[in-house]
């Protein structure tokens, strides 16, 4: 069973962990998207099947920003839950305007 101060240090430790895999993982999709962009415009032989691809990853990439703002929105509601139970207080939380804006505010 885990502890109080054993449970804000593991969550903390992992909720980090979680979002920099999101970030990272939405980094190399794009990356990947830019090169498959570059190689339609000088390799491709069959524009609407590269065209397909990069629709295809566009999806891709709208997932991993909901992703990302699904992780922000879970950070800060881990953080009001750890000043409930008198947990320290993670000082990293996402600014509360970003959640007005963009996809954060359609995700609820």
């Amino acid at each position: 069973m885990l502890d109080r101060h054993t449970a804000t240090a593991r969550l903390t430790r992992q909720m980090k962990s979680a979002e920099s895999a999101v970030s990272t993982a939405l980094i190399e999709t794009l990356s990947l998207m830019h090169t498959a962009a570059i190689a339609q415009r000088d390799i491709a032989s069959t524009p609407q099947k590269s065209q397909a691809t990069l629709l295809r990853m566009s999806k891709l990439v709208d997932g991993l920003l909901s992703a990302q703002s699904d992780a922000m929105r879970t950070h800060t509601q881990l953080a009001d839950i750890a000043r409930e139970v008198n947990g320290p207080e993670e000082p990293t939380c996402p600014d509360q305007d970003f959640f007005l804006t963009g996809h954060a505010a359609n995700a609820e």
